[in-house]
């Protein structure tokens, strides 16, 4: 009994352990000579084949699978739709505190065409860093609260890219992604989010380019973002409210909740690395 005890509470261990090997991977495949466009399949799909396949009889309870309604995909739209003050207020601090180098570099880190752009750019991280993150990881910490589970899995998803523009909203975006995961039992709910997010400015690039000139906007007042980020907060907390009224999901359900500890030693290390690594980006610009 003891011993089956405490391989239940091993679960956070045992996926942060995972995160720290795909978070060491990830850095080693910076520096293979591989092609851009096979970052993301040979970075995330590998470490995600081999977990699933280890773990594939609980694939289902994974990924979970669950076929979203139209109604589900016009509310995580506007959802996506109200996080974007949010976003543009993070970009816009972060440009005005730290410089807009790294911004504009990992910008214009693009693909020559436009299905090329959107493949790459939208497609293939809506799958494979939600079936990793949305899947691998928030199911590692399915003992924990829905806000624990969200909260850390919005700072693995920031730290997984690498570097401190992308951090702090992609922290956000992973934090929503989660819930949207709780409200329908769907890992289609982040990653339709997580598509639209990406494939939105592709769209809205190629339709009405931008012009290379023009820089970051300014900042808006303070009173006036204020207004903006408290009204984009309140909006999606009941957009997510009704996400899983319409599922038939009761956020505030019991559960037992874990006492393992989250801040471990494979989480520890994969916060330093991640720390060092952006960094040494920072140094080499």
């Amino acid at each position: 009994m003891e011993s089956k005890v405490l391989r239940q509470e091993r679960k956070i261990y045992k996926v942060n352990l995972f995160y720290m090997c795909v978070i060491i991977w990830s850095i080693v495949v910076q520096f293979l000579p591989i092609p851009f466009n096979a970052y993301q399949y040979v970075a995330f799909l590998v470490p995600i084949s081999i977990y699933l396949f280890i773990n594939r009889k609980y694939a289902e309870r994974i990924l979970r699978p669950n076929i979203l309604d139209f109604k589900s995909t016009i509310i995580i739209f506007a959802i996506w739709f109200c996080t974007l003050p949010i976003m543009v207020s993070i970009v816009t601090l972060y440009t005005k505190l730290f410089g807009d180098t790294l911004a504009d570099i990992i910008a214009n880190d693009s693909h020559d065409t436009f299905i090329g752009n959107l493949l790459f750019t939208a497609v293939t991280p809506a799958i494979f860093e939600e079936m990793l993150m949305r899947g691998i990881i928030l199911d590692g910490y399915r003992n924990k609260s829905n806000f624990v589970a969200a909260l850390m899995n919005g700072l693995l998803f920031g730290m997984l890219h690498l570097n401190s523009f992308q951090f702090f909203y992609t922290f956000i975006a992973g934090f929503i992604a989660s819930y949207l995961v709780f409200a329908t039992n769907s890992i289609f709910a982040g990653m339709i989010i997580h598509f639209i997010n990406n494939g939105f400015p592709i769209f809205l690039n190629y339709l009405y380019p931008s012009d290379p000139n023009v820089g970051y906007a300014s900042s808006p007042s303070f009173i006036n973002c204020f207004v903006s980020l408290t009204f984009s907060v309140i909006t999606i907390y009941m957009l997510v409210r009704l996400l899983a009224k319409v599922n038939g999901i009761n956020l505030k359900k019991g559960k037992n909740i874990s006492d393992e500890k989250i801040f471990n030693t494979p989480l520890i290390i994969s916060i330093v690395l991640f720390i060092l690594f952006s960094i040494l980006l920072i140094a080499l610009l």
